[in-house]
């Protein structure tokens, strides 16, 4: 279980464990509903896209989860020196251990500043990142289609785990 740079032939690997980790995780923090809309065709297009255009870091280990690191897209984290986001970071319950490798590999030695965003009530990952040596630094509400949530944002001025 070694972290790799993912490459455009891992699309449809990170789309079926970007599915089945959405139900392993959100059943008691999302309607059915919105956990069914993320289906395989539309996480298959998302990775597609994503892996062919090249802008962000993307980690995986095989058959077990997946990171992606790339610009901010939050101009408020930007502008406060945080340049990085990690977009998703998914492990199916199997890998659950394989997060810490996966994220420093997906980190990378080029690594800045980054935040990551996760759902509040999602005690693992708080838990996960908190470990990691993500600060919290804001919750607000956020919608996740017709689901509204509040979503906690951590920060990282230094390597996870680096503390």
């Amino acid at each position: 279980m070694t972290p790799r740079a993912a490459t455009p032939d891992d699309a449809d690997m990170i789309a079926r464990i970007h599915v089945q980790s959405w139900q392993e995780a959100y059943p008691s923090l999302l309607p059915e509903a919105e956990i069914a809309a993320r289906n395989f065709a539309y996480r298959q297009s998302i990775w597609t896209r994503a892996l062919a255009q090249g802008t962000t870091r993307i980690g995986v280990i095989d058959d077990i989860g997946f990171a992606q690191i790339g610009p901010q897209r939050e101009d408020e984290w930007s502008d406060k020196g945080y340049p990085e986001e990690l977009w998703a970071m998914y492990l199916l319950r199997r890998g659950y251990g394989q997060g810490s490798p996966l994220l420093q590999a997906t980190y990378g030695a080029a690594g800045r500043p980054f935040t990551a965003c996760v759902i509040d009530g999602n005690a693992r990952a708080c838990a996960f990142y908190e470990k990691a040596g993500g600060q919290l630094l804001t919750t607000k509400g956020e919608m996740i289609g017709k689901t509204a949530i509040i979503e906690r944002t951590y920060g990282w001025t230094d390597a996870p785990f680096s503390t």
